[in-house]
């Protein structure tokens, strides 16, 4: 309830009732059944898990790759195969991996829905089985979505097998190492909060001991 009263002719009021931002509620509300969707997924069997969590990976990979093969369309449909190419196994692998980068909204969906979907759902199974998230976890995950993202996509050259681990090899040292590099900032912000912490506590116990002190001494000169 409100209360009004009166200051200098004008009627204000004491207090007002604050109303909290929309978008910040529905914030709040994401976040509320977020935590309780991962709260049951995580009493799940592994098998259910690790489904649920490949679908919902494949399903954002796809909305993110629909969305890049349609800014990319007009370079995809100029990429037309050259005659020369199936004379030559090297140009054809050029021209594979450009295509394979620049598809359409429906080839890059699949692309990416199934780079992430493998991605999630490796990641999901080694974290249950192993009880932690770490850098082998995150490489061993980065290897299959890279593997599986080759043979979807055709990239490479003639010898699948070899393109195919090669692939993967790359995608697991570029996720390791932006998984070490992520925690080495982690590591850093942490030790400068410390830090920070660190330092207001001393200062302001230095000003209550200042403090302190002039108080004494004002005592002891009256």
């Amino acid at each position: 309830m409100v209360r009004m009263e009166e200051k200098q002719g004008t009627i204000v009021p004491s207090s007002m009732p604050q109303q909290q931002n929309p978008l910040q509620q529905l914030q709040a509300k994401f976040k509320e059944v977020e935590n309780g969707f991962r709260a049951w997924l995580s009493k799940q069997p592994l098998p259910v898990e690790a489904t649920v969590v490949t679908t919902t990976g494949a399903a954002q990979g796809a909305a993110i790759g629909a969305l890049m093969g349609t800014l990319t369309n007009d370079i995809s449909s100029s990429l037309q195969t050259p005659p020369q190419a199936s004379l030559n196994p090297q140009a054809m692998a050029s021209f594979k991996q450009a295509q394979a980068l620049s598809g359409g909204p429906l080839v890059q969906a699949r692309n990416f829905a199934v780079m992430t979907g493998v991605n999630a759902g490796i990641s999901c199974v080694m974290k249950r089985l192993r009880g932690k998230e770490d850098v082998q976890s995150s490489m061993a995950a980065a290897f299959g979505s890279g593997a599986m993202f080759s043979l979807v996509s055709g990239m490479g050259g003639p010898n699948q097998a070899a393109n195919v681990v090669t692939s993967g090899l790359f995608f697991a040292l570029v996720q390791g190492g932006l998984f070490q590099v992520m925690r080495y900032l982690i590591s850093l912000m942490y030790l400068i909060i410390l830090l920070l912490t660190h330092v207001i506590i001393c200062s302001a116990s230095c000003e209550h001991e200042r403090t302190y002190i002039n108080q004494k001494t004002e005592n002891m000169a009256c």
